[in-house]
């Protein structure tokens, strides 16, 4: 108990403080350069905000350890309205609370009308495209808080704008290098030292490093808009436009950060409770004038290395921030900009890392044009040019693949599609009867983010019970996608929570390499030395190159499974007694025809193009029948288990062998030729008629057999 509830205060206090120092940051990207009074409403806002956020989300979330913070996406978005717009500071309150209001009524509609998982219908290239360029957003606006104006000479011989971003990337490199959760308060505290001790010492360099003025208490600060002088003026000249367009992205980039929660989680979240919750907090945010907030992965990460259970880490940290909110006064006039620039630096260039240079392994060619031409178009033109190009993008790329949106061409189980693969009966007998326990989805067209999450759905529903292997086939599909890839991340995660195996067969190379770059266990059946057992294949995804050898592998372990009673090894007695109902003394007597023949692993015994004149009873052993290509190359056709007879087409017919049989392993064989069989014709018309009965039934049940996986393949 003791141990769990120092824990959760270890926690609780690293997220408020990391809050406070993000909320700082947030608060001088908006207010920094209205005047001490605004800069320090503004940090006390930001703060109410991250309290707001962290109690409510926290409490009422649909999972138990989900954090909050200001949404960052949102804060700068909201930075380069008011550049573009030019926004008047008395102004930026009312503009800011109109959009959190917004924001939250758009949640509220999206989470009524059940449409969380909307984000899953959306481009991913795009979304990652606006989120790259909020990074830069941060990164401009660390640097215009030392120096407001960028196309200047100044920007290059000022010393503070070198300082930060020297120092912006060596934090970003530290996080990087060191990880946990300490580096960034860590770091932020040492800087606010170090700048305070250079501002002491250099003070013609640093005379606006500071903000100058009275001390304002917490009590004393207008923290609340001024409501009472709004003009109706006032609302119609703000960019409405503009408002709607950040609401919007915030609600999409928050459900990304809680589809991304759902892969580090394992599980899913139930998306339309998340965005009713953050509705609320979003609600009351703006009612008292403060910014959007959201859930966040970073926060909640870090809640979950720490070891935080339940509500109380996140009651912590609301404290937290309310202390540094209250005492704040004494802080904020010896709060040096450079430190706080440093940190907007920081956070541009973790989400440019993020979205821009790591993303190129999570994405095709295409998709990650789409990203790199958002993110220069936000910085040549402006956010809401990019919007318009986004949403441009979205519609033609929708318009180009509707036609493909049919993915599945079979869906079926394992009683009724079958390997290459001809086996006893009772082994036959025993796939019909447990052949649900597989599951066979072959895809066809091209999957992208418009059908991968649909398809992810319905290939959910098949995982249930008796499903134990799901196999995944895409020899049929045309292209994939990075969404794709996601989908298939989940669905994996699906498979290993209900322990089902999953196999996929025929996939793509560019999709291969982008499961494996995002994370996703996959083993080759073809690499040499692959262990394909059960249990490892529990934990990893399997790959083989057709849907017949990951059928005729599935069917194996099903058989290996099953008593000996229904999957026990077959003698040539067992065979003719099951298959020809002879009695014991009539065995003996037929087998007299029969000559036995062993046969080494990898020797052919049946040649194509040679005169067929013996059919030969497998009662140990495998064969593989094979169609041979011109330049020395072959096909599978079949594979034959002991009980099963081979050449017999030949033998009746007299003609030539249209395919060759090599032995897979050591196998014994019993030989009929067509001299025996014409001795037991002209002495034992019984017998022979029992042996053609056989021939005939057999025949029949290939026959049946191929037009039943004709039918659902052509179906």
């Amino acid at each position: 108990m003791f141990t769990t509830a120092l824990r959760n205060l270890s926690s609780g206090v690293m997220l408020g403080l990391i809050s406070t120092v993000l909320s700082l940051s947030f608060a001088s990207l908006l207010f920094g350069s209205g005047g001490y009074g605004a800069f320090q409403s503004g940090i006390t806002v930001m703060l109410i905000t991250a309290v707001i956020a962290t109690l409510a989300i926290g409490w009422f979330s649909s999972h138990p350890n989900i954090a909050a913070i200001p949404l960052p996406s949102a804060v700068a978005m909201m930075a380069a309205l008011i550049a573009e717009q030019s926004i008047a500071q008395q102004d930026i309150r009312i503009m800011m609370v109109s959009a959190t209001l917004l924001t939250a009524a758009v949640m509220l509609g999206i989470g009524q009308a059940r449409l969380g998982r909307a984000i899953r219908y959306l481009p991913l290239p795009v979304l990652a495209g606006f989120l790259a360029g909020v990074g830069w957003l941060f990164l401009i606006g660390g640097i215009k808080l030392i120096q407001p104006q960028l196309l200047s000479v100044d920007l290059f011989l000022n010393p503070s704008v070198w300082l930060v971003l020297a120092f912006g990337v060596a934090l970003f490199f530290a996080q990087k290098k060191l990880g946990g959760s300490l580096v960034l308060p860590t770091g932020f505290l040492l800087l606010v030292f170090l700048f305070n001790l250079l501002g002491a010492g250099m003070p013609e360099w640093s005379q606006n490093w500071f903000f100058s003025g009275r001390n304002i208490s917490f009590w004393s600060v207008q923290w609340l808009p001024n409501y009472s002088a709004v003009q109706v003026d006032t609302l119609t000249d703000l960019p409405w436009g503009g408002i709607l367009t950040l609401a919007l992205i915030s609600v999409f980039s928050m459900l990304l950060q809680a589809t991304s929660l759902e892969l580090s989680l394992g599980e899913e979240l139930d998306l339309d409770r998340e965005l009713k919750v953050a509705s609320g907090a979003n609600l009351l945010s703006g009612l008292l004038g403060g910014a959007v907030a959201s859930l966040s992965l970073s926060q909640t990460s870090l809640n979950r290395e720490l070891g935080g259970e339940g509500k109380a880490p996140f009651v912590v940290a609301a404290v937290v921030i309310l202390l540094f909110c209250l005492a704040g006064s004494f802080i904020w006039q010896v709060l040096p900009l450079p430190a706080v620039g440093v940190i907007l630096v920081y956070q541009g260039l973790v989400f440019m890392d993020q979205w821009l240079i790591r993303s190129r392994s999570r994405f095709s060619m295409m998709d990650y044009q789409i990203i790199a031409l958002i993110f220069a178009v936000i910085i040549l033109n402006g956010f809401l040019t990019a919007v318009l190009l986004g949403t441009l993008i979205t519609i033609l790329m929708f318009v180009r693949q509707y036609s493909r949106l049919r993915v599945i061409h079979l869906n079926t189980d394992g009683s009724t599609l079958r390997s290459r693969v001809e086996r006893p009966l009772r082994h036959q007998k025993a796939l019909v009867k447990y052949g649900d326990r597989v599951r066979i989805v072959r895809l066809k067209g091209f999957l992208f983010f418009g059908t991968a999450y649909g398809l992810l759905e319905e290939l959910k529903s098949c995982l249930q019970p008796p499903c134990v292997f799901l196999i995944l086939d895409f020899s049929r599909v045309t292209g994939t996608d990075s969404s794709t890839a996601n989908a298939l991340l989940r669905l994996h995660q699906s498979c290993q929570q209900r322990k089902v195996i999953l196999l996929l067969t025929g996939t793509p190379f560019e999709l291969k390499r982008i499961l494996a770059a995002s994370g996703m266990n996959l083993i080759d059946s073809t690499d040499e030395g692959a262990q394909l057992a059960p249990k490892t294949l529990m934990q990893t995804a399997g790959l083989f190159p057709d849907w017949d050898r990951a059928l005729e592998w599935c069917e194996n372990e099903l058989l290996s499974r099953l008593p000996t009673t229904e999957s026990g090894e077959f003698t040539l007695e067992s065979v003719l007694k099951e298959r020809m109902d002879l009695m014991p003394y009539e065995v003996v007597h037929l087998v007299r025809y029969f000559e036995p023949v062993s046969v080494k692993a990898g020797e052919k015994f049946i040649q194509q193009g040679d005169k067929a004149d013996t059919l030969y009873l497998i009662t140990k052993g495998r064969v593989e029948i094979q169609l041979e290509i011109e330049e020395g190359t072959h096909r599978r056709l079949k594979t034959m288990m002991p009980g099963t007879i081979i050449g017999e087409v030949g033998v009746y017919t007299s003609s030539i062998r249209t395919a060759s049989a090599v032995a897979l392993v050591d196998t014994d064989l019993m030989k009929l030729s067509a001299k025996s069989l014409n001795d037991m014709e002209a002495h034992n018309q019984l017998m022979a008629v029992r042996l053609h009965r056989f021939v005939v039934m057999l025949l029949a049940e290939r026959l049946a057999d191929s037009n039943k996986v004709l039918g659902e393949l052509f179906d």
